[in-house]
């Protein structure tokens, strides 16, 4: 008798899932072969459930949302460091000419790392 029930508890949360995920009530029903009645009466059991899934889906959201609003932000500050790197590459390349042209025989570093310059 357990087996029964804790199978008609997948279904019904089954059913409960399918109708937070959109779907109408209806077409629930047919798939899981149930009267749309019963289907409402389930969700109405889960109620707190529901209540709880959907206020966590709200706040899902809502952080999307605002990461959403700071994409175009963010994006902008990318493209700013893309710039000052470019920017201070090339100064770095300007300073090794003058270096090579003052000292001739002077090499760079093979990396960039302090342990290389001492």
């Amino acid at each position: 008798m357990r087996r029964k029930s804790n199978h008609l508890e997948s279904i019904k949360k089954e059913a409960v899932s399918l109708l937070l995920d959109g779907y109408r009530t209806e077409s629930v029903a047919r798939k899981l072969e149930v009267n749309p009645v019963t289907v409402r009466r389930w969700l109405k059991q889960y109620e707190d459930e529901v209540d709880l899934i959907m206020a966590q889906r709200r706040s899902k959201e809502e952080r999307m949302q605002e990461a959403a609003e700071q994409l175009p932000v963010l994006k902008e500050k990318y493209q700013k460091a893309i710039k000052l790197l470019g920017e201070k590459e090339l100064e770095i390349e300007i300073l090794r000419e003058l270096v090579k042209k003052k000292h001739p025989d002077w090499k760079p570093p093979l990396s960039g790392s302090k342990k290389d310059m001492l």
